[in-house]
């Protein structure tokens, strides 16, 4: 990070969502150097900065906790998490190295394993709790050790307004911020992206839901018939499949004490009538499942009431991502399906891409071109895995089909999103 001179001065961003997708662009950002100078009184009573930070991650949430239970890390997401400067073992990790599949009339699972990850991509993906992920993404973001200026959380600020054009966020109390850069990482109901687009977009109804719960992985000692969750197999996760596209996805994190549960299946309401989210019985998800053999009905009953049921939603391709000043990052631009394992990877992925297009130096009448190539740099990618995640579900032809194609995997496991973005900034900005 070089000093500010006359014409070179630090960026002034304001990130709207503190999710995965906004403390990573926070922690990128940070790290080049980005800050606004103030002066304050320092007194050696109160121990004041002489600078505050040009993060502002607005949240709206009054407790800043990340929501979900347990996601995939792969290489991918893997490698930026490391440039960062992240501690695995903050994550409490599980290896991901494959998944053993079942009938849900029972019988022997069937091992589908990854490419040894390590060897292929130089790193090997992981299973781990949604909060353990967003607590070391916070650390990296707001902690005093690392580079640059720690970042600084609002909570309770929720946006009404924004204009991209010269840089402002306005909160419902009517205070004004100004910023030289606009990160809108509010997630799949976004509402920069109304701002960016002009008008609302609603992710469709996809008439398919999920039951989501968690088990404490105590439970299964002494239950031999559940020795098929964690004792029998290779490490990662275990599928279950039943008529149509109703099925079962589990796995653990929490160095193995927790185990996460998925169960996707349609759903015959109109969805547009009932909320995105609501709470159900043990009894429910028994009913939905009642075709599925005992082993599987066994686990079923170790749930604790009340379960979570979520619609399943996925953003249409949008046409652009930027306004001005205004970008959009994860889910707020692409939301999509769990089916790849890489919605938050790609949250993560964009967010070392913006870092790359926004190097200390790049003054405030650059920042539209530079979130231009933001957008160019990301969007095939994004695009594809939004569209194809969802088609993996909906298309019976394309079940399970990233586990099935090694080339696919390369292509999603093995990029490098830090050395794709500076070789699109080089091309693009740098004249030799």
């Amino acid at each position: 990070m070089s000093a500010p001179t006359a014409d070179c001065r630090p960026l002034n961003i304001a990130i709207v969502g503190a999710g995965l997708g906004g403390l990573g662009a926070a922690i990128a950002l940070r790290r080049q150097g980005h800050l606004v100078k103030v002066k304050l009184r320092v007194t050696i009573q109160d121990r004041q900065s002489i600078f505050t930070e040009s993060f502002q991650v607005f949240e709206a949430s009054l407790v800043n906790k990340e929501i979900g239970a347990a996601i995939g890390v792969p290489p991918n997401a893997m490698r930026v998490l490391e440039a960062f400067g992240y501690d695995q073992k903050n994550l409490r990790s599980c290896d991901y190295r494959g998944i053993v599949a079942y009938s849900a009339d029972g019988g022997e699972g069937k091992t589908m394993l990854f490419k040894d990850q390590a060897k292929h991509y130089g790193r090997q993906g992981c299973l781990c709790h949604r909060t353990a992920l967003h607590e070391e993404l916070k650390r990296l973001a707001l902690g005093e050790v690392g580079p640059g200026t720690p970042v600084q959380i609002f909570l309770g600020a929720e946006i009404v307004n924004c204009d991209p054009q010269i840089g402002t966020l306005t909160n419902q109390a009517g205070e004004t911020y100004e910023a030289d850069v606009i990160i809108g990482a509010d997630g799949i109901r976004s509402t920069m992206r109304t701002v960016v687009l002009g008008s609302p977009v609603v992710p469709p109804a996809t008439n398919i839901c999920t039951f989501r719960w968690t088990v404490d992985a105590s439970k299964l000692e002494g239950r031999p018939e559940l020795d098929w969750v964690l004792k029998v197999g290779v490490p990662g996760g275990r599928m279950v499949g039943g008529a149509g596209s109703a099925h079962i996805f589990l796995y653990p994190c929490q160095d193995a004490t927790l185990i996460n549960v998925a169960m996707m299946h349609p759903d015959a309401r109109d969805q547009d009538k009932h909320s995105w989210y609501s709470r159900v019985t043990r009894e429910d998800v028994l009913k939905e499942y009642k075709d599925f053999g005992p082993p599987f009905k066994a686990f079923i009953q170790l749930a604790e009431d009340p379960i979570n049921l979520w619609q399943m939603r996925a953003m249409p391709l949008l046409p652009t991502w930027t306004k001005g000043r205004l970008a959009l990052l994860g889910d707020a631009a692409h939301a999509t399906f769990p089916t790849l394992g890489q919605g938050a990877a790609m949250a993560v992925e964009d967010s070392a891409a913006l870092g790359c297009m926004l190097p200390y130096g790049t003054k405030p009448e650059e920042v539209p071109s530079r979130l231009a190539a933001y957008q160019d740099v990301r969007k095939a990618r994004d695009d594809f895995v939004c569209l194809d995640s969802l088609e993996q579900v909906t298309i019976p032809s394309k079940r399970g089909l990233f586990f099935r194609s090694g080339e696919m995997q390369d292509m999603l496991n093995g990029y490098d999103a830090i050395a794709v973005a500076r070789e699109h900034f080089h091309k693009t900005f740098i004249k030799i």
